[in-house]
């Protein structure tokens, strides 16, 4: 590896942008990484865009400056985490022919095939957390329950105890100590189901998740 990296940090809103919530963060995670091991960051690139979408890299003009860099340096870009790349496995895919090493400071392996499986390993967690509301649902409707009024509740009850189940090490992840906004916003990024089956979370569906998780208490 050269003895040199460029560091690229992106977070989702203009909010956390001009906040700098998650940026710093993110540095630190990569400051660490290039102690730990001698390296110098040559370079920092910091970018205000959402990381969902296969099309994602035609929107990071940022992530384009970076790429550029580290080809000239002949440097690895090395990110906080994964989802600060993209968790969409088609883009990670897309990443594999830039001839560019990626390294992820929470688990710096230096594989593009074990990059590409720890994306298709997050996709795959997003897609199951869907798959047991479905189940929990379709397994009530098997046992004659009719959904609605109170049997709909002990339904509902039953699906989203198996969501949570899945959401909880996403929110452990994303850290769940900040403000429901900033929470709903990276669940939205993530493309993380919501309890109603959507795909767009708010502070008040965020605040019910965490304080049935038992995350949060009555603020």
């Amino acid at each position: 590896m050269s003895a040199q990296i460029v560091a690229y940090y992106r977070v989702s809103t203009q909010k956390q942008g001009k906040s700098g919530l998650g940026l710093e963060a993110q540095r630190k995670a990569v400051a660490a990484y290039a102690v730990q091991r001698g390296l110098e960051v040559a370079d920092e690139f910091t970018e205000i865009e959402t990381g969902k979408g296969v099309d994602a890299l035609e929107r990071r003009p940022v992530f384009a400056e970076a790429l550029l860099k580290a080809k000239r340096l002949k440097a690895p870009i090395v990110v906080a985490k994964l989802d600060r790349l993209s968790r969409d496995v088609a883009f990670i895919s897309g990443l594999m022919a830039k001839k560019v090493e990626f390294v992820t400071a929470d688990d710096p392996t230096k594989s593009p095939f074990l990059l590409h499986i720890k994306a298709a390993v997050a996709e795959e967690e997003r897609r199951m957390i869907s798959q047991r509301t479905r189940e929990a649902l379709a397994a009530a409707k098997e046992r004659g329950v009719v959904l609605g009024n109170q049997a709909q509740a002990d339904a509902n009850k039953a699906a989203a105890a198996a969501r949570d189940a899945g959401l909880l090490d996403i929110l452990m992840e994303i850290g769940w100590e900040q403000s429901y906004k900033d929470i709903a916003e990276q669940l939205t990024e993530r493309g993380v189901p919501t309890p109603r089956g959507g795909y767009t979370w708010n502070p008040m569906t965020t605040m019910r998740v965490l304080k049935r998780l038992g995350l949060r208490g009555d603020e």
